[in-house]
């Protein structure tokens, strides 16, 4: 007799040994007890968790002869029973939609069969399996006969994809959700074929199998049998370990110490040593998210829940590593791991893919991330701060208690640039105890907060957003420099003219909605250092250009101490940008 592979050698043969889908088996079994048994069912879940096993179990109980009509409980034995069970009754039809996706195939299987009544059975039965890979045109040939078909037919739908089956043939089905397997029902699943197969397993072994399942029921039998085949009698976790590629408790007990320790060189060390004996860097870094959050359920106070899920034994053993790691810390972790192991996915470079990832779960780089990640600006900044660059221009801040002057800008001639004046951010004084319990107005509150020192430090997260939205806008804001905040006016200088043009063109209002974005505010705009009254350039009306001043005209004079005058060409040019060509005239 050929192999039968452990998954199908060990189906459920009733609803109570259908493990895990209590919801499903209660319903089913109630409506085969009262007689109302609906004409479409929609099984839809996880891959492995007993869809088919509960469509094949439905077409016994409704045909089983050992009752005069459907029982809830089929005996197994009668002749019915076991042609289903061997696939080889003609009334239960059992279509693979992902091979057979046509409507040409919906139409010769079934809408053209449904009408006869069945040869040997009570009820004709449908089972199509991932009915989600049926075409358009053949979901809506089979919608008429799925809504209305003769008393003797029942379609069981499965799917591992509910959400590509169209709402029309959703809404004409009764649905059942299939959930994952726990980790102890897997367990006692797998301890049990482990027994009837003759073999004898350690605890360990058992969840180390159950765990790499994912709450699959056949991925554990299917793991189950390649363990067997590798161990002898008796099953080991160093077995479980050899043959699925896991990492062993004590490997992940060692690198979480290693890690606390905070020292770059050994976690670098430890590194080199799980990838030099064949660890698959994936597995790995699975292996580790779930030990990090099996201390992340005794760290965080669910012992009741840890002890059931890992048993006493192991959660005694986590305990004191438990203990000094902090919830917040393991989080922080685990988001790391996630991240590297969906990189591991399109990255081919393991080996620093996994030194770098441990190198960040460090603590010293944990306390970094979280204090850039805290980091926002909650009120004037001390004298330790830093000033603006030198040619920038710093303007007062309105305070909602005490408004300083607002001081004119003065008008500069052609060819001379503004004097820079350092003015310090005066200090918030109440003026009464009103002043103090009194809310400050919504636009003093937002002035008095953003300065020109928020914008500096909020500067290249700005630039990223705009980055992820312009590549190349962000590459030219890269040549920007931050001359000062006039107002809501944040005023950049451009050295490439080119950059420049294509901001203050192109990416303005891109550039201006990612500033009021990542400072939370509205109202901010930008403009070129030349722009307005930064010493630029305000041709008359009409196009005449400003008349000089006496000081313009002796302006490089010998004797004269005003600076040389620039010309109206000259200071265009410097705006901007561009050059003069002469050319010859032709002969």
């Amino acid at each position: 007799m050929a192999y039968i592979a452990l998954y199908r050698k060990y189906r459920s043969q009733t609803f109570g040994e259908l493990m895990g889908q209590d919801a499903v088996t209660t319903v089913l079994q109630n409506s085969l007890r009262t007689g109302r048994i609906a004409h479409a069912y929609l099984f839809y879940g996880a891959r492995g968790c007993g869809k088919t096993s509960t469509a094949r179990l439905l077409s016994r109980a409704l045909n089983c002869e050992s009752q005069d009509g459907p029982t809830p409980e089929p005996c197994g034995t009668c002749r019915i029973c076991t042609a289903i069970r061997d696939g080889a009754c003609m009334d239960v039809i059992e279509i693979d939609a992902a091979s057979e996706t046509g409507v040409d195939n919906v139409r010769e299987k079934i809408i053209e069969n449904v009408q006869y009544v069945p040869t040997e059975a009570r009820y004709k039965v449908y089972i199509i399996d991932e009915v989600h890979d049926l075409s358009p045109k053949a979901f809506d040939a089979l919608l008429k006969t799925l809504e209305e078909p003769p008393p003797h037919v029942v379609f069981v739908l499965a799917t591992t994809e509910q959400h590509k089956v169209p709402i029309t043939i959703r809404s004409r089905c009764i649905p059942f959700q299939f959930k994952r397997g726990t980790l102890q029902d897997l367990s006692s699943a797998v301890q049990r074929v482990i027994t009837a197969e003759g073999y004898t397993a350690q605890p360990e072994a058992v969840r180390s199998i159950a765990r790499c399942a994912e709450g699959s029921w056949r991925d554990a039998l299917s793991l189950l049998e390649q363990v067997i085949s590798y161990s002898d009698t008796t099953i080991t976790e160093d077995t479980v370990q050899r043959a699925l590629g896991t990492v062993g408790s004590e490997t992940l007990k060692r690198v979480v110490d290693t890690i606390a320790s905070d020292s770059w060189s050994e976690v670098l060390a430890v590194a080199g040593e799980l990838i030099d004996s064949g660890k698959d860097v994936r597995q790995l870094l699975t292996s580790l998210s779930g030990y990090l959050r099996d201390l992340l359920l005794i760290s965080s106070g669910a012992i009741r829940a840890a002890e059931q899920e890992l048993g006493p034994v192991r959660v005694e053993a986590l305990t004191s590593q438990a203990d000094s790691l902090k919830p917040n810390r393991l989080l922080g972790m685990l988001s790391i791991l996630a991240s590297a192991e969906k990189e591991t996915r399109t990255n081919n470079q393991h080996r620093w893919l996994l030194e770098r990832t441990l190198c960040m779960l460090l603590p010293s780089n944990l306390d970094l991330q979280d204090q850039s990640g805290r980091a926002s600006y909650s009120g004037p900044a001390p004298q330790s701060t830093p000033v603006a660059p030198a040619r920038s221009v710093s303007r007062p801040q309105t305070q909602p208690a005490n408004p300083p002057t607002a001081i004119a800008e003065p008008r500069y001639p052609l060819n001379q640039r503004p004097t820079v004046v350092q003015v310090p951010t005066p200090p918030i004084r109440l003026n009464s105890v009103q002043d103090a319990e009194s809310e400050p107005r919504p636009e003093d509150r937002f002035v008095g907060e953003i300065t020109f020192d928020v914008v500096q430090r909020s500067w290249p997260r700005i630039v990223k957003a705009i980055e992820k939205i312009s590549p190349s806008a962000g590459n030219y804001l890269e040549q920007a420099e931050l001359c000062g905040l006039d107002g809501r006016v944040l005023v950049l200088d451009f050295a490439d003219t080119f950059a420049r043009d294509r901001i203050m063109n192109k990416g303005k209002t891109l550039v201006e909605k990612k500033i009021n974005e990542t400072l939370q505010s509205d109202g901010f705009r930008i403009r070129t250092k030349h722009e307005g009254g930064d010493g630029g350039i305000r041709p008359l009306p009409g196009g005449v250009p400003p008349t000089p001043t006496a000081a313009q005209s002796d302006a490089g004079k010998p004797g004269s101490s005003a600076p040389p005058a620039v010309s109206f060409l000259e200071e265009a040019l410097d705006i901007f940008g561009g050059e003069v060509v002469r050319s010859e005239p032709t002969s």
